[in-house]
This record gives structure tokens, sequence and C-alpha cells, in this order.
């Protein structure tokens, strides 16, 4: 490979006819003309997250020209939907003027951008906004690295990049994460453009975009870092690279201007809002949450604000602090599921990063001082993440990936080193698409029944978050979490898959030819399960709790009582346990006996009792004080 600045600036050709430009115009057009074809109700089914409020906050910005919530905003809600908005933030005008009105609770930037569409093309204008702003990603994208690799390999690593990572599952949601990307995307662009490009006079670029590789350019990235520092503050740790990076060249000046730049445009946007509610933080002051059946709405029926759920971060919402004497134990759990976890992992869902930071580090006499300011910027948020928000670090609500890491996703594609082949493009699709393809393959249901795809195909070798129980997307399939099964100690069951069934007065059944995973919590460690196994037919079970699997042979009617030692992980007074049950073969009741009609395929059906260990490790999590752990 070669390497240095302007490698392929021999290639260069007008935009109209570079082959890799074509190719993502073309997929952004046929992208553009699906998000305007779908019936948008109908395939997401509702909403989903926190949909609720951006989207009656983009049409209220698209057909008001405010961020006012009132009655006519609940009306046009109804009127696309055919449901209320549930799930719905809003917050109390504060001060002077403010008195009695109502204000959506969360930053207006994506209402503010995705007005137009919307008014332009109703709630497809979310979608099509959501295409652009990928279509944007992989030109710049293939703008950047065209002079680091060939076309071909530029333009296929770039939509492997954009492609084969859980990214393209946020088309679909009608939230700020895609424009929060790409808005990170393209101030990078911007910065580090000139870094590669060949600026020689044969290669300089046309007077409109000479720009990019002046010091106009900087400032503009930071301006779009500061408009992603308002809708997701985190992503500030990003702007410090561009900085430290002009400090080091000592451009004292330019680096100053450059960070007041962030600074000023991420407070400008909070004053704005101080202007349209009374106070700065969106937030913050008095904010609730509502349900249309719970807590009700206001301007429906008879729903009054104060029923809402109270939901104000008047300042940094941190998770309760780890017990300190387990706290670096629950890091490093937590620093394990960050890069390989089934449901959130790095890895799985950020796969070509993946491939890049391994051909860096190969290629490691190449790098520049750009190269590891980003690297710590993105080392160190995750760090912060998992200190700060032990708990709840993927961002919650279920979603697969890690949400709050998304927006840090697009620095690594800057930390690509010059590349001549495409096999990093063909490990990054393969990789990718072996983690993401059966979730991207219809994005409408693996967005609303993440549950289920996060136990299919290769995810399922992965490890569950398991500090992380109530976090995990099965808690959006209510019916199969937090279920009490039995007391002294109390223990709680969460299916993480459809292949056991729910609790009967004889146990648990477990389908026939397969494995079902079920975590176990109680608040006292556990030392085993003692389990009485029983089939109507022969059948092979093998059942780990953690420790050593215990492999048993059942004959047709025999009971059988093994003990299977556990190993858990404790997080937030709480042990959680892993338990995986495997059965060869099942049988159908209805089969096997006229008077049933019981059409399932079942393995065999488990009868559990949790065994207290004989010393507790943690103090304050012992039975006698269960009001300090809440399932």
């Amino acid at each position: 490979m070669e390497s240095g600045r302007g490698t392929h600036a021999a290639t260069r050709r007008h935009p109209f006819a570079d082959p890799g430009l074509l190719v993502v115009l073309l997929l952004t057009v046929a992208g553009s003309a699906a998000a305007l074809s779908i019936d948008v109700v109908e395939a997401t089914d509702g909403v989903k997250g926190d949909e609720a409020t951006y989207v009656s906050m983009a049409l209220s910005a698209a057909y008001d020209g405010d961020l006012e919530y009132e009655s006519g905003d609940l009306s046009r809600f109804y009127r696309i939907y055919a449901d209320p908005p549930d799930g719905l933030f809003l917050k109390r005008g504060a001060g002077p003027g403010y008195e009695g009105r109502l204000f959506f609770g969360k930053a207006y930037l994506h209402a503010v951008v995705a007005a137009p569409f919307v008014r332009l093309f109703g709630i497809n204008g979310l979608l099509l906004l959501n295409v652009l702003l990928l279509g944007g990603i992989c030109c710049a994208g293939y703008m950047f690295l065209s002079w680091r690799a060939p076309s071909s390999v530029a333009v296929a690593f770039t939509l492997a990049f954009a492609g084969a990572s859980i990214t393209p599952l946020y088309l679909v949601w009608l939230t700020p994460e895609l424009l929060n990307v790409a808005l990170v995307f393209c101030a990078y662009f911007l910065w580090l453009y000139k870094e590669v490009a060949d600026t020689s006079w044969e290669f300089r670029p046309a007077a409109g975009s000479r720009w990019l590789i002046g010091p106009g350019s900087d400032v503009t990235a930071a301006l779009l870092l500061g408009l992603a520092t308002f809708s997701k503050p985190p992503i500030l740790a990003l702007a410090c690279p561009i900085v430290a990076l002009l400090v080091l060249r000592r451009r004292y000046v330019h680096g100053a201007i450059v960070g007041a730049t962030v600074l000023l445009v991420a407070g400008g946007a909070f004053g704005l809002n101080a202007l349209v509610t009374g106070e700065l933080n969106y937030q913050g002051g008095d904010r609730r949450t509502f349900y249309a059946e719970s807590t009700g709405l206001p301007f429906l029926h008879d729903g009054v604000f104060e029923d809402g759920l109270a939901n104000s971060t008047n300042e940094m919402q941190l998770d309760e602090p780890m017990d300190t004497r387990d706290s670096a134990l629950v890091f490093a759990h937590n620093a394990g599921y960050f890069l390989v976890g089934r449901h959130f992992g790095f890895v799985p869902f950020f796969f070509p990063a993946v491939v890049i930071v391994a051909c860096a580090l190969y290629r490691w006499r190449e790098l520049e001082a750009w190269h590891v300011l980003v690297a710590l910027a993105c080392g160190g948020a995750a760090i912060i993440l998992l200190v700060l928000l032990p708990y709840s670090w993927s961002g919650g609500g279920g979603p697969l990936g890690n949400r709050y890491y998304l927006s840090f996703y697009p620095a690594f594609f800057f930390l690509v080193p010059p590349m001549t082949t495409v096999r990093p493009a063909v490990c990054a699709w393969l990789g990718g698409t072996l983690f993401t393809a059966h979730i991207l393959a219809n994005p409408f249901i693996s967005s609303r029944e993440t549950w289920t795809y996060s136990q299919l195909g290769a995810l399922r070798l992965l490890p569950v978050e398991l500090t992380m129980a109530n976090d995990l997307p099965v808690n959006l399939n209510t019916p199969r979490t937090r279920i009490p099964y039995s007391e002294n100690p109390t223990v709680f069951l969460y299916y993480l898959d459809g292949r056991a069934y729910l609790p009967e007065t004889v146990g648990i059944w477990v389908a026939g030819g397969g494995t079902s995973q079920l975590i176990v919590r109680t608040h006292v460690s556990l030392e085993a399960l003692e389990m009485r196994l029983r089939s109507p037919g022969r059948n092979r079970v093998r059942v780990a709790a953690g420790g050593p699997a215990v492999n048993v042979d059942l004959h047709p009617g025999e009971p059988v009582m093994i003990r299977a030692e556990t190993r858990g992980v404790y997080a937030k007074q709480s042990w959680a346990y892993l338990l995986s049950i495997r059965t060869r073969t099942g049988f159908v009741p209805l089969l096997l006996s006229p008077d049933s009609t019981d059409i399932r395929y079942l393995g065999v059906q488990v009868d559990f009792r949790a065994v207290p260990a004989q010393r507790h490790t943690k103090e304050g999590a012992r039975s006698e004080e269960p009001q300090r752990w809440a399932p």
C-alpha cells in the first residue's frame, strides 16, 4: 500500500463523472423514492421510543411555526396515527409570559431541520430527511476516502461503514439519532479533508470548494459540532481533538476561535430554548411524561399536566452510584459488554469500525497526531460513559446497538489508513452483515420487536449484558420480563427468547430441540439452582447457570433432580444469572393424548429452587434488607 497525502490524487474526476459519487447518488435517489412511497404509519405500527415527542414537535414546527403544545397538536397527531402520542414529554413554561403554556420537553434541533420536509411531504418527510442524511454521510465519506484509496475501494468501504452496521436501522426511527450522526460525520469531514487531500498546484480544487482546505472549514466543523452538542451534550468531547490539534501546531488563536464557536453555538441554541420556553434546559423545570391510559394527556378529556410522571433533568442525570467495593468489577463486566455484548456491543453493531481500528494498528507507523487525538476522544468517551452510567450506558429504551455511542461511531471512519485493496471492505461487509443482516432485512419490524432479533443468528453467541437486566430489549415485551417465580429468596425471571413458556403450576416448560435462555435475578447471591426435570419421552437435557454445565438423560415420566452451580454478575444491589436449558428433542401433547389440546412442541418441564450462598459478599444486599432492591 502507498501512504501519504493525496495517494490517489491522479485519479481525480469531475464530481458528476466520478463513479463512486454516482453510485451514492443513485442509492440516495432510490432510498428517497422509497421513503416517499411508504405508508409510514402502517409500516411503523405506531410510535416507539421518544418518537411521540419528536414527531409531534416536527409537526408543530412545520404547520404552526412554533414548539408549543396545544390542542391542535393533539388533534393533528390523532389524524395521522389514529392513536394518542404515548410517551409524550412536555414541560411547563417558566417565568413571566409563559404561565399556563406547555412546550415539548426535548431538543428542538431535529424538529427545526425536519420542518420543511414535513411541510412538503407530511410524515414521510421525516423518512426522507433520514435518507438524505445517510446519503450525505456516504458522499462525504467517499470524498474523504478517495484520497486514500482507489475509487472502487473507497466506495465499497464507505458503503460498508454506513450499511454494515446498526446505523441503517435508524433510517426508520423518526428521532434525531441519524441527524446527530450526520452532524458529527460532516464536521469531521470538514476538519480532516485538508489532512488527506493533495493541495499541490496541479490538484488544487475549484474555487467553490477551496474553503475545504482553508481555516474556514474548521470553523464550520465547530458550528456543526455545536449544534450536535445541543442535541446530545456528550458530543462535546468530539470537539476536543480539533482544538487540541491546533494547539499542538501552535495555532493558538485559531484553536481559541474553533473552541469558542462550539461553545457559543451550543450555548446560543440553549439560549434560544430559553426565549421559546422561558428556560435554558429543554429537559429541566417542570417536565413530565404522559401516557393516555395511565396518566392522561393535556387536552384529552380531563387530562391535566399535573397528572404526568415527573421527569425533570435539571442537572447531569447519572445512574445511582455503584457499590464502591464492587465498582471495579462492575466496570470490568461493562467494559466487556461494551465491546462484545449481545444487545449493545461495539463489535457486533459497529463492526466496520473494528476493521478500521485493526487496519490502523497494523499500520501504526503511518498514524498522525489527529489519529491519536480522535482515538483518545472516542476511547475516553466510552470510559466516561461506563463510569457515569454503569446501568444504562447503551441509552435505554430497548433499541439494538449502543444508542448513546452511536454519535461517536462516525469519528472512527476518519482513522482509516491508506488502502489499495478491497479486502478491508470485504471484511467489513462480511463481519457487519453477520450480526446485522437479519435486523436490517426488515427494519420496521426489528425496530419494534428488538427482543426477538437480538436472540437470532450470530448475536446469540455473544454474552448477555447482565449488569443491565432492566435495560435489555426484552423489557419492552412486558409479559416476559420481571416475572416473580419463587420466594425465600425472591426470584424474578427475564425470558430472553420464545423457547420457554411462562411459569405454570408445575414449573416451566422449555421447547424441544433447541436452547432457551433466561435471566434469573435475585437480591441475594446464589450458590446453586436445585432443579427438577421431567419429560414424557426420552430426552437429553443440558443445563447451565453460569457454572459447569450439567447433562442428564431423561426417561419417560421419571423426574430427575440436579444441582446446577451458579456464577452470576452483581450490579445494582442484585445478582443476575444466565440460565441456559438445551433439549435434544421434544413432543406434542396433542399427539400423545387424545384428551389434550396442547399443540406446543415441548422438550422438558423444569422446576427449580434458588439456593442462597452461605455467606453474602455484598453488604446492604442481604435478604433481611429487600427494601433496598427493586426488580
